[in-house]
């Protein structure tokens, strides 16, 4: 049967995207905050109502505060902050072999993680998505073929529901967050990176009848004749995660009779909790090695899969929209050349690489069986909670790939920026709320106030970026002092971070303009900057 098309469909959007699970629905939601016209399709006819990711991190939930979703958002989350709120890894005996100390705030404003539950999650970006005219939602289509064209992206769908009614779509770009067995990634022929970690695991999720105490709130219950995991799902809801033991089968493992055998030990029964749902999962650790292929982009576990021990399999999909959302928005609608583009798949899969072979690392720690390894390891545990110096430091936080999109001269840009509360022109908060988010140029000299020359202020203005001057004299006030420490560890008098929070690139008060004239060239064509050059020259 030849292809159709929908009233909807005939007009060629901005951006398409294959996936409308959290990764797909918050990429859309910023691409149209940008302004980009989006069509959003999903295979099932309706959303999955189940949940699967249960945690963010800081940087996560400064990426919804931008989004605008903070309000409805913090009532569905369960920080993992305060004194009651402790991770540890205990043996066999319930003995501690390690604390991890959460009593803290992330660099990014936020509790350090915040444990939620996904369905009321995805349905306030929905809500959100839903009432823009630049969206339109198509559920029940199946991808079945794709494209590649110089200025578009062809598209066909069949109805799920009916297969031999087909669809033709096209877009001036694509993501595919089509999820770990993604058609996308198929039809193109990308090949995935496996680092050979895989283990069954029976997820379980449980809602509680009656509130009770989780001491500690997050448990990796070390047991070689079990390793288990216990962690807080949102408010009020908790989720076990029982490994897979040899001679034993999927179909035996996945089954509620099993999970509620599992569960007991931990006083949880029928009488006293609801079962919301189990699912036996393949934890693996894997990377497209090719995140973009023409106008098409990879994004969330289409592109990449982690063990799910760190809590950054949801968290590396959102960096993946944000990165995507400000290219594609500077590409579109701000004249920006598309080799921008070609910075973020190198960025995006050097960073998620570091972070999923520390999650495979501490897999294969959680993953022991064999009783002597069991028992190094728990000597090794101990001895390091009596001596500091043993400990497990925490690890470095991962410096994003280079593809051209900061200076990578400087040793401190490609890192996470910082978000402090701030008082400016009388209002008091945190600053992406009080000052504005997109590009920050971030400025303390003792010096006195940084003027910047006519040609920087333009650029600038161009890039859409806010100014905030932290020395004396300045516009803003530095409340908690996250500013001062943070430019004192960096040493440097200006930083430019681009609007998904990592910077740009420093400089000393003489070098502030070169700065933003660096971050000014994203936007030049290699046509521009050589006749510029030549000029200069």
């Amino acid at each position: 049967m030849g292809c159709v098309s929908e009233q909807g469909e005939k007009q060629m959007k901005d951006v398409a995207i294959v996936g409308a699970g959290p990764v797909g629905i918050f990429a859309a939601l910023l691409l149209q905050q940008r302004g980009l016209s989006v069509d959003l399709y999903e295979r099932w006819p309706t959303f999955y109502p189940l949940p699967r990711a249960c945690g963010v991190d800081h940087e996560i939930i400064r990426q919804l505060q931008g989004a605008g979703l903070i309000q409805e958002l913090e009532p569905l989350l369960d920080p993992v902050i305060g004194p009651d709120k402790t991770y540890e890894f205990l043996d066999s005996k319930f003995e501690t072999l390690l604390k991890i100390d959460w009593n803290r705030a992330g660099a990014s404003g936020w509790a350090q993680m915040n444990m939620f539950y996904q369905p009321a999650f995805e349905q306030l970006l929905l809500n959100k998505l839903q009432s823009s005219p630049n969206v339109r939602i198509h559920h029940g289509r199946e991808l079945v073929g794709l494209e590649l064209r110089r200025d578009r992206v062809s598209l066909e769908f069949a109805e799920t529901t009916h297969p031999t009614i087909r669809h033709h779509a096209e877009a001036r770009y694509m993501i595919g967050a089509d999820g770990a067995r993604s058609r996308v990634r198929d039809l193109l022929a990308i090949k995935h990176i496996d680092l050979g970690f895989g283990y069954d695991w029976l997820v379980v999720d449980v809602l509680p009848h009656e509130e009770r105490l989780w001491k500690p709130y997050v448990i990796q219950y070390l047991n070689p004749e079990r390793p288990t995991t216990l962690v807080g799902s949102g408010p009020g809801r908790r989720r076990w995660e029982f490994m897979r033991l040899p001679g034993e089968t999927v179909v035996e493992l996945n089954t509620a009779e099993t999970a509620w055998k599992l569960l007991a030990p931990w006083k949880i029964a029928p009488h006293n909790a609801t079962l919301e749902r189990h699912a036996v999962y393949t934890f693996r650790g894997s990377w497209a090695d090719q995140w973009k292929k023409g106008r098409v982009f990879l994004a969330g576990d289409a592109a990449h899969l982690m063990p799910p021990f760190l809590g950054q399999g949801l968290c590396a999909g959102m960096r993946d929209a944000l990165a995507l959302s400000w290219r594609l928005a500077a590409v579109v609608g701000e004249g920006a050349p598309e080799e921008l583009l070609e910075s973020y798949g190198p960025e995006r899969r050097e960073h998620v690489v570091e972070i999923i072979r520390q999650a495979v690392e501490l897999g294969r720690l959680i993953c022991m069986l064999d009783p002597a390894e069991v028992a190094a390891r728990d000597a090794r545990m101990k001895a390091a909670m009596k001596d500091p110096a043993l400990g497990l430091k925490p690890p470095p936080e991962p410096r994003l790939g280079y593809a051209g999109a900061y200076r990578i001269d400087d040793r401190n840009s490609g890192y996470l920026s910082v978000q402090g509360r701030v008082r400016f022109e009388g209002r008091e908060g945190l600053f992406d709320d009080v000052v504005g988010k997109g590009w920050q140029l971030l400025l303390r000299s003792t010096s006195g106030p940084v003027v910047l020359a006519s040609e920087a202020r333009e650029t600038l203005r161009r890039m859409g970026a806010v100014t905030a001057d932290f020395g004396p004299g300045g516009d803003i006030t530095d409340l908690d002092g996250i500013y001062g420490a943070w430019f004192d560890r960096l040493g440097v008098e200006a930083v430019l971070v681009r609007p998904d929070f990592y910077v740009f690139g420093t400089a000393p008060r003489s070098g502030v303009d070169a700065l933003v004239r660096s971050a000014g060239a994203l936007w030049e064509t290699p046509a521009s900057m050589s006749a510029r050059t030549a000029r200069v020259g």
